[in-house]
């Protein structure tokens, strides 16, 4: 018996069972794995198990959940590491987005002289960066910001067009062997090491996905001049996750054209696409922070100094309101001004300790990257109450990896015609289509921020602040806009 006629038995006997509906039901799962669940577990068919007596046919054989990894516990399927790669950054990234600088705005110096304190620089400081000056002695300054970030592009692809495919491939469940008494062929469910043997396994799901992700903070935060150099601080974030994700389905049959409802989310309309859907939300604590900072070398106006900010694993990871680990960064300070021009550069690393939200279970947990972190920019004293600022935010996450889109090559055999099928197949024809999808790559993550904002200073000791915050490049998770607004009081 022919391959041909093998693969048009399985095929018929499979679409004549009858088939019973099943359709994807969303479970509550934390936000971390939001979309592992979403696209590895919850596309699955329309498949009743093929009752006793059918020749060839191993009694309760169904394709249910042959494209779902998770549910056919398949953690070796390829699409399963693409997933979880995806997923680790997405959820690295956002429960790590910068914060703005808690250093209070407005500094002192005593003036022996007059014997009181007085203002220690025209400038009200930057936004996301540090300067070498510090509060003064027995100076406090406490304050809150909010800062809204609405997710756009993953490596330069848009997350709410669809433009973001993964391809779900058939489970590797099955194998046809051939012999040479009725009924001419045996499917086993015992896994032959390949996707192409029987044939209905070189059929693919394209998975397209749509997703809008949001970030809400809120941190409190106060500084304290222990000393004329050294300040002390403590920044206290409460965080709001929102997460809304929609996956459209729809099967890719390059093998079972001739039999539609062999993969088929509905028998009466092959043809038929699924849409699933998740969606959560999440708010708590976030990850707390204590900062310190020691301005060594003083020059007017600025200096060098050292800060140490060490950031707590007290936000819940499982739904993305923390990273997942301790985080200590070591930043060198620089800073000066000129007349109404304040400069200020920062160079650190933030060394980490322990693994990234978002791994998936079963497999091994990415470990919370080291980041090697840079700033720079510029202050314009517009006016004794106003001072605009610039900066350039950036951040090199060591070994995070990035994911590339490639044109990958997916093999299937066409059990029709003679010649050298793939795997080995007696006769068929091998055949192979292009599509683009991520693949993991190894390597560091740089990820670039621009900001623009202003301090005002309507009276006395308060400041009102305002910042932008926009990429300057497409890698990673990216945020057209991220607003922050914030007002603090010097004591």
């Amino acid at each position: 018996m022919s391959v041909q006629t093998c693969a048009k038995r399985v095929s018929v006997v499979v679409a004549a069972a009858m088939l019973t509906s099943s359709s994807a039901v969303a479970q509550e799962v934390r936000l971390a794995n939001l979309l592992p669940d979403l696209i590895l577990r919850d596309i699955v068919l329309e498949s009743a198990p093929v009752p006793a007596g059918v020749a060839g046919i191993p009694e309760g054989f169904t394709h249910l959940a042959h494209f779902s990894p998770i549910e056919a516990n398949e953690l070796n399927n390829p699409v399963v590491g693409i997933v979880q790669s995806f997923n680790t950054q997405v959820a690295t990234q956002f429960s790590t987005f910068p914060l703005g600088s808690s250093t209070g705005g407005l500094t002192y110096v005593f003036d022996e002289s007059l014997g009181t304190f007085r203002r220690g620089s025209a400038s009200f400081g930057p936004s996301f960066a540090e300067r070498a000056l510090t509060i003064g002695r027995r100076k406090l300054n406490a304050g809150a910001t909010y800062q809204r970030t609405s997710y756009d592009t993953f490596e330069g692809r848009h997350l709410d067009d669809g433009s973001i495919k993964f391809y779900l491939r058939h489970q590797d469940c099955c194998n046809v062997s051939l012999t040479n008494q009725a009924p001419g062929f045996v499917l086993t469910t015992q896994p032959n090491g390949t996707r192409l043997n029987p044939p209905f396994e070189g059929d693919l799901i394209e998975a397209t996905l749509s997703m809008d992700a949001t970030t809400s903070t809120t941190a409190l935060f106060a500084n304290y001049g222990a000393t004329d150099r050294l300040d002390i601080g403590l920044v206290v974030p409460f965080v709001d996750v929102t997460v809304d994700a929609t996956v459209r389905a729809r099967v890719l049959r390059t093998v079972t054209a001739i039999a539609p409802t062999v993969h088929a989310f509905d028998v009466t309309n092959p043809n038929a696409e699924r849409i699933v859907r998740r969606a959560g939300q999440a708010s708590g604590l976030g990850d707390i922070v204590l900062r310190s900072k020691y301005h060594f070398l003083r020059v007017t106006g600025g200096g060098l100094a050292a800060a140490v900010d060490v950031r707590l694993p007290t936000g819940d990871e499982d739904d993305l309101l923390g990273a997942g680990g301790v985080q200590a960064k070591f930043v060198l300070i620089a800073s000066s001004e000129r007349g109404r021009f304040g400069q200020h550069v920062n160079v650190g690393y933030t060394a980490a300790q322990g693994t990234s939200p978002g791994s998936l279970a079963g497999l091994a947990s990415a470990a919370l990257p080291d980041e090697i972190n840079y700033s720079g920019g510029t202050e314009f004293v517009a006016s004794p109450r106003l001072t605009l600022i610039g900066d350039v935010v950036g951040r090199t996450l060591r070994g995070a990896g990035r994911l590339a889109l490639v044109s990958k090559p997916f093999e299937y055999t066409m059990p029709t015609g003679s010649g050298p099928g793939c795997g080995g197949l007696p006769t068929g024809v091998c055949t192979t289509i292009s599509l683009d999808e991520f693949n993991p790559r190894e390597g560091n993550l740089t990820l670039l921020l621009g900001t623009a904002g202003l301090k005002f200073n309507p009276r006395g000791n308060w400041l009102i602040s305002g910042s932008l915050l926009f990429p300057l490049s497409d890698a990673g998770l990216r945020s057209s806009r991220t607003i922050v607004v914030g007002v603090d009081y010097a004591f």
